[in-house]
């Protein structure tokens, strides 16, 4: 069947979700009107990826039919597909992949799909080959989204689920400049979502997710301001990416809300951004599926604030669950890793927040913030401000500065969590400077919480199974398709 006599589904779209078997159907036709008809790709806003690929193919028993229908489609003829070969090549698609990319994207082809589906009704065993089936249309949905990013010039908001090489692929060469033309030039905003993969996905558990890896699928684009995520930890066993050259990306804020990683994570990533203004990162609400703890450095995070003192606007950290120990902060910069490179030839500050030198008496606290000019907002925990009490609960080991004198004139918000009056006489003082002297040092504090009224630090669930209402779950909202109303 030709281009000409495919139909035309001619509905605009804002949002175009990939998730389960009819959002499926529904991309081979769409890509062939966006490319019929580029005007109508313009519509879409948005895009929902959430579609994980199973590993490998469930069999109920063993058998060789999936082994020949495999051979059948990769023997399949592909030279007459002009459109889809057009449009891979077209995109910059290199010359020695596009033959896959030609195979998988017309695999959803109505007249394949109709042949499949007859020869599925008519076989009495096939249950040996729909497995194979199934897999290779999930397959067919990660190209077809790759493409659809690649076709649609004006998203704004991805909201993408980690796990699929294709698309990763295709998003980090595009963010790197990598093909003819950079595409999502108008991406603002990206929320990376963990695999659903039923035994990675486990949300009793924090879910595996390199956090600053995904970051090199699009912190380069011009338009990029935000990117949050939640329930997710690193890959202790797998390996994660703990190196980021600073100052490489116009993100303004970062929202990592219910995560486990430790500041070998959390440093970098708070000077990623030329100029971060939000940064909110929180811990618990999950289990460690291995039942240790990360470090946290508040000396390191502190200097990696430092670094973004002149525009931050508002600070929530809330790790006092585990923080101590000294800087952290490691120089070695990765060998052999070409997109870290790439980051480095733009980068405009030292690599490591240890080069920067010490600016100031850190002591075991985040560091004083009477120069962040622009911060209004700061919710933090007590010992992550004055020094966590496993290390610092005694008189002798003050903070090397005065709370008071600490927080910045322009600040309009404080939360303080973790504080326990009488429980450690060194915060009682500090805290009651702050209330004396609150109208001259603070003018523009409205609102002051967690003095009178102990608000908890957030903690790990130990036994998930026995407090599941205890679990952070991600909040459900509607992303369905979704039309443009004329």
């Amino acid at each position: 069947m030709s281009l000409e006599s495919q139909p035309q589904q001619q509905t605009r779209y804002t949002r175009v979700r990939v998730h389960d078997e009819n959002d499926f159907k529904r991309l081979y036709p769409l890509i062939l009107d966006y490319v019929r008809e580029p005007e109508l790709a313009l519509s879409v806003k948005e895009f929902v990826f959430r579609c994980h690929l199973p590993y490998h193919e469930l069999y109920l028993r063993k058998t060789n039919r999936p082994e020949a229908l495999r051979a059948e489609e990769n023997a399949r003829d592909i030279s007459q597909e002009h459109t889809i070969s057009q449009l891979v090549t077209g995109l910059g698609l290199q010359e020695k992949e596009r033959p896959d990319w030609i195979r998988i994207l017309t695999w959803m082809k109505p007249e394949l799909v109709a042949a499949r589906e007859e020869a599925l009704a008519g076989d009495e065993r096939s249950f040996e080959v729909r497995p194979f089936y199934t897999h290779r249309t999930k397959l067919f949905a990660h190209y077809a989204s790759a493409i659809l990013l690649l076709l649609c010039p004006n998203i704004e908001i991805l909201k993408y689920e980690e796990g699929s090489r294709v698309i990763e692929n295709v998003l980090r060469r595009n963010n790197y400049g990598v093909f003819p033309a950079t595409r999502l030039q108008k991406l603002r905003e990206v929320t990376l979502l963990p695999t659903t993969q039923m035994t990675l996905g486990d949300e009793r558990f924090y879910v595996n997710l390199d956090l600053l890896a995904m970051l090199r699928l699009f912190h380069r684009l011009p338009a990029v301001e935000s990117v949050s995520t939640g329930g997710v930890g690193p890959d202790e066993d797998g390996g994660y990416l703990d190196r980021f050259p600073p100052a490489v990306s116009n993100l303004k804020k970062i929202n990592v809300e219910h995560a486990f990683y430790g500041t070998s994570v959390i440093g970098p990533l708070i000077k990623v951004p030329r100029r971060l203004e939000e940064f909110t990162f929180t811990t618990g609400g999950r289990n460690n599926l291995d039942g240790g703890y990360t470090c946290r450095s508040p000396k390191t995070i502190g200097k990696a604030l430092y670094e973004q003192k002149s525009s931050l606007r508002k600070i929530d950290i809330d790790i006092d669950e585990f923080i101590g120990g000294g800087d952290s902060d490691d120089e070695d910069e990765p060998r052999n890793d070409p997109w870290y490179t790439k980051d480095l030839e733009i980068s405009t500050r030292p690599s490591a927040t240890a080069q920067a030198g010490n600016t100031r008496e850190y002591g075991n606290t985040i560091v004083s913030m009477h120069d962040f000019e622009s911060l209004t907002h700061l919710s933090i925990g007590i010992g992550l401000l004055l020094g966590p009490r496993a290390f610092n609960a005694d008189e002798t080991k003050e903070a090397p500065f005065r709370l008071a004198e600490a927080l910045p004139k322009s600040l309009e918000y404080l939360l303080i969590r973790g504080y326990e009056r009488g429980k450690v006489p060194k915060y009682d003082a500090q805290i009651d400077e702050l209330l004396r002297s609150r109208q001259d040092r603070l003018p523009s504090l409205r609102e002051l919480h967690g003095i009178d009224e102990t608000i908890p630090i957030a903690v790990s669930i130990e036994n998930p199974d026995d407090n599941y209402d205890a679990l952070w779950m991600p909040e459900v909202s509607d992303e369905s398709w979704l039309e443009v109303i004329a």
